[in-house]
């Protein structure tokens, strides 16, 4: 009998992933002959900790069920530990960037039929100082709404929460610059940047084509910088982003690489990992070619 371990966070989406999970296991275990354990995540870190215990005992898979941010967890937890397992990703969250990337259906029914015939796809995954990302690292304006949205306007509002704060900071965002060393494979940059994006696939932020030469399997990153732009051309820019032409202007440099340092002594620079406060400066970061096998369709 196989044996999953289920983590999922109670205040995901609209606080639905602990019905969506318990609803999942039930139809999983009326065609397989499987053994579902159950965690709902306390406070920071805990998904981590516990997905790294889940591997260490042996567990078959793990299967988020929340957003972006407990899939980092747990990410993080899986590649911690010296007995690697599969992970399944139930999206329960608010924006559910990877997941969408993968086509992962969100409904209990359809996702459990995944379970049927156990197909997995071998997916890089991105490696930040000493911690890990499934999805995009970025840094500049915009990358502080994510925490200054409450659960409480997410369970309410969903990806639109986001999205009102953007646009009630936009005067006050697009003046802002930050000098930014960049060395990408070697090659040195010193930009004066709005926004940097590191991509582990085309979306982030519910947008889908941010870094549109993106794949989730080619051992390499994207990176997309936007360099210091009057107001008109940052509106080309930014209307740009919803099919992938934004890549074209002459203010946005794309490039793909295995290995990136960023630095600055900019104290102001928010420096955001899948939806989480990255770390602080320097920061270097590398793609681990095929690192994880995640449950697909």
């Amino acid at each position: 009998m196989k044996r999953y371990k289920v983590i999922y966070n109670p205040s995901s989406g609209k606080e639905e992933a602990a019905s969506r999970a318990f609803q999942m296991s039930r139809l999983v275990m009326d065609k397989n002959d499987v053994e579902f354990t159950f965690y709902a995540t306390k406070g920071k870190n805990d998904a981590m900790n516990k997905a790294t215990e889940a591997c260490d005992e042996g567990y078959d898979m793990i299967v988020s069920c929340g957003g972006d941010g407990t899939v980092h967890e747990i990410v993080n937890g899986i590649m911690k530990s010296k007995n690697k397992t599969n992970l399944a990703i139930l999206p329960a969250g608010t924006i559910n960037d990877f997941a969408e990337q993968l086509h992962i259906p969100k409904t209990a029914e359809k996702f459990s039929r995944m379970f049927n015939n156990l197909k997995f796809k071998e997916v890089d995954v991105g490696k930040i100082n000493n911690d890990y990302f499934i999805n995009v690292v970025s840094g500049g304006i915009f990358t502080n709404i994510p925490h200054t949205v409450s659960i409480d306007e997410k369970t309410l509002f969903g990806r639109y929460a986001y999205y009102f704060h953007a646009f009630l900071e936009i005067p006050e965002q697009l003046v802002k610059t930050y000098e930014i060393k960049f060395t990408i494979d070697d090659n040195v940059y010193e930009l004066d940047t709005h926004l940097f994006l590191i991509n582990n696939t085309p979306g982030a932020g519910g947008f889908k084509c941010l870094s549109p030469n993106a794949k989730f399997d080619d051992g390499l990153l994207d990176v997309v910088i936007f360099e210091k732009a009057s107001y008109t051309d940052l509106m080309q820019i930014f209307t740009g982003v919803f099919n992938g032409q934004h890549v074209k202007h002459p203010k946005v440099k794309y490039f793909q690489a295995n290995n990136i340092v960023i630095d600055s002594l900019d104290k102001k620079l928010v420096v955001d990992v899948d939806g989480e406060l990255g770390g602080n400066m320097p920061i270097k970061i590398s793609s681990e070619n095929k690192a994880l096998k995640i449950l697909v369709p």
